[in-house]
């Protein structure tokens, strides 16, 4: 029997993006669902245009909003896959997508990783830490959730079982470097908080329930997060730049480096600073202050 999908998109103020997410997504599914944070321009009208299920939830973050589009939404597909609104998937990634859900020999999978590159300041940039990065997007339904991070959410599976697509999801954001750093700005907020969690309060419990892949990530993020503040932000843009060749992306290449590697992280960082010193370094009060909030 041929397997279905469908999708689930995340929306605020997408008009920049999501006709153009839904003529994407189309070639994959017929089947699309739409969260919604209460967008203030075009989207719902767009969405209203294409007849695309919208329910409309407050943005805590990205980890809840996909979390309560799952409670919320009549998925009767087999799969499930979650697209940013600003990402587009190769042709090529289309049609593996529907050669391996209909592929028996991968019926027992349950979860589907692809690799995404980042389409910036005109070009992919190829090289560096983050291009590509393996993200678990499709998943069978009922049987992935996504885990309570305020930031780098990712599905967790109750039995993981997983494989990797060959083709790129593409990262191509239409908005300029003003919008860029804004949005950065706060992804460093909620950052910050995950950093502080990790920092304060008992650490997550998941990684017996992770893929390799995941796990890895959550295993260097840990490592990362014990590094002295400050200093690894400059480390980890010689280790993106230089060792893992971000040199040859060219001028988009030390832009991205600089902005995504270091001046992101540093942001971060000066950010648990800020919250700690707010509080004097008081590891008790900063224990409650961040249980109030997370």
């Amino acid at each position: 029997m041929k397997k279905t999908i469908s999708v689930l998109l995340l929306t605020y103020n997408e008009e920049i993006h999501l006709e153009r997410c839904i003529h994407n997504v189309q070639k994959l599914s017929n089947q699309i669902f739409i969260i919604d944070s209460f967008s203030t321009d075009n989207t719902l009208a767009i969405a209203a245009k294409y007849n695309i299920p919208v329910v409309q939830n407050k943005f805590i973050h990205h980890a809840n909003q996909i979390n309560k589009a799952l409670e919320i939404y009549p998925f009767e597909t087999d799969y499930i896959i979650r697209v940013d609104c600003d990402e587009l998937l190769s042709d090529s990634l289309i049609e593996e997508i529907h050669a391996c859900l209909n592929d028996e020999a991968l019926s027992s999978i349950n979860g589907f990783y692809m690799q995404r590159k980042v389409f910036f300041m005109g070009g992919i940039i190829q090289y560096g830490m983050t291009n590509p990065i393996w993200l678990l997007r499709i998943w069978k339904r009922g049987e992935g959730q996504c885990d309570d991070k305020w930031m780098d959410e990712k599905i967790v599976l109750k039995q993981p079982n997983t494989y990797n697509l060959k083709n790129l999801i593409i990262d191509h954001n239409l908005n300029n470097l003003t919008w860029w750093t804004q949005k950065h700005n706060l992804y460093a907020s909620r950052e910050s908080l995950e950093v502080l969690k990790h920092r304060y309060l008992q650490a997550d419990q998941l990684q017996d329930k992770l893929p390799i892949k995941d796990l890895i990530i959550h295993i260097l993020k840990s490592f990362y997060n014990k590094s002295p503040i400050f200093v690894r932000s400059i480390l980890l843009f010689h280790y993106s730049y230089f060792f893992r060749l971000g040199i040859l992306d060219g001028i988009r290449g030390l832009m991205w480096n600089i902005l995504q590697v270091f001046w992101y992280r540093f942001l971060v960082d000066a950010k648990v600073y800020e919250f700690e010193n707010s509080f004097d370094f008081d590891k008790t009060r900063i224990k409650e202050a961040l249980k109030e909030i997370v």
